[in-house]
């Protein structure tokens, strides 16, 4: 999997985002603390040509609630964790994360329950993935 990343940085509200390898991107408080949801905290959208748009990719099911994931100057890395369709003829894909974030929560609480103080979201940089994704189902091939 390759990805471009040319001063791949997105600054918001507090909250970095950084492309950190092929798939992967680092969410990083800028000064304190965010909390992000357990379920869909980091959302990814992928370019459509036939629109000139980034779509919401679809994402599985979430689980039972669990406690939001905190994050501090240090940063938690996130993988893309969806599937992706299969290669445009162009042979790559551009994805945008997303990520939903909260300040001034309760720690060890589920996102919904932390009464966090301030939200707000911020898009990450674009990057280019030349494969479906982590997350795509792969169908194993036997060798004759």
């Amino acid at each position: 999997m390759w990805m471009w990343i040319g001063m791949s940085v997105a600054i918001a509200s507090g909250v970095e985002i950084v492309t950190s390898g092929p798939d992967t991107v680092l969410v990083k408080a800028q000064s304190g603390v965010v909390h992000v949801p357990s379920c869909r905290g980091v959302s990814w959208f992928l370019f459509s040509p036939d629109t000139g748009t980034f779509e919401a990719t679809a994402a599985s099911a979430c689980g039972p609630l669990s406690p939001a994931i905190r994050i501090d100057e240090e940063g938690r890395e996130f993988m893309i964790d969806v599937p992706l369709p299969a290669l445009p003829s162009v042979g790559f894909h551009i994805l945008r994360p997303t990520v939903v974030f909260g300040e001034k929560c309760a720690d060890q609480v589920p996102f919904p329950l932390a009464k966090c103080a301030n939200m707000g979201s911020v898009d990450g940089p674009q990057f280019v993935v030349r494969n479906q994704g982590s997350a795509a189902v792969k169908v194993p091939t036997t060798v004759e």
